[in-house]
C-alpha cells in the first residue's frame, strides 16, 4: 500500500512517504534547523525532529505514477499556494490515485474563522498565518524568508469546487479525526481542529 503525505513538514508516521519543499524542510531534512534556532533566525519552538522526507516541490507534479498511490494526506499545505496552483496540484493527486484511492484534505476554514472573530489583530493571525507585522526590516525580511503565508483560502464550498475543478467527484465533508483515511487519529494535529475543515475525496 502506498500511502503520501503532501506538505508533511514536521508531522508524519511510520508508513507514509513524505514529500515537502522550501527552506525549513531542506534544513529540516538535513538537521540544520537548530543552527538557525542559534542563528535567532528562527523561533525556538521551530527546533522540530524531522522525519524522512522526499524533496518535491507539488507544483510542478508528483514523482508517482499514473494510479499508483492508495493514499493521499495534505493537512493545511492547499491555503499557502494560489488557487490555479492547488488545482494544478489536486489534478496531479487525481492522476496518481488509484481507482479506489482517497485523499484527505485539512484546510483552514474561513467561516470557522469568521465566526471566531474577536479582533482585527488575532484575525489577521490566522488569515495570513504568520505575525506580519513582526517581520519587519532588514532581519524581518531575512526571517521571512522562511515563512509560508496564506495565498487562497477557503470555506465547505469553495474546497468542494476546487476538488470537482481537478476532477473529484465523491466528496464528503468529514471531522477532526474522523474518516476512512489511515492514521488519522496520528495525522491529523489538534492545534488544527478548532479551525480545520475536513474533507475526504475520491476517484
Amino acid at each position: 500500500m502506498r500511502k503520501i503525505n503532501l506538505g508533511s513538514g514536521p508531522a508524519s508516521c511510520r508508513g507514509w512517504t513524505n514529500y515537502d519543499w522550501g527552506l525549513l524542510p531542506i534544513l529540516g531534512k538535513y538537521k540544520l534547523t537548530s543552527i538557525f534556532v542559534k542563528l535567532a533566525l528562527l523561533p525556538r519552538d521551530y527546533k522540530w525532529k524531522w522525519p524522512k522526507i522526499e524533496l518535491v516541490d507539488i507544483r510542478k507534479g508528483l514523482p508517482d505514477e499514473d494510479k499508483s498511490v492508495d493514499y493521499i494526506y495534505c493537512s493545511n499545505v492547499l491555503e499557502h499556494f494560489e488557487k490555479f496552483e492547488a488545482i494544478t496540484i489536486l489534478r496531479e493527486c487525481k492522476r496518481v490515485l488509484k481507482d479506489r484511492g482517497l485523499i484527505r484534505i485539512v484546510l483552514p476554514d474561513l467561516t470557522k474563522m469568521m465566526k471566531k472573530y474577536k479582533n482585527a489583530e488575532s484575525f489577521n493571525r490566522e488569515y495570513f498565518g504568520f505575525d506580519k507585522d513582526l517581520y519587519v526590516g532588514i532581519l524581518g525580511n531575512i526571517k521571512k524568508l522562511f515563512i509560508r503565508g496564506h495565498q487562497w483560502m477557503y470555506d465547505a464550498e469553495e474546497a468542494r469546487e476546487l476538488l470537482k475543478i481537478a476532477g473529484f467527484n465523491k466528496i464528503k465533508i468529514m471531522r477532526f479525526g474522523i474518516g476512512a483515511c489511515p492514521d488519522i487519529k496520528r495525522l491529523d494535529l489538534k492545534m488544527h481542529q478548532e479551525l480545520g475543515l475536513y474533507i475526504e475525496a475520491g476517484n
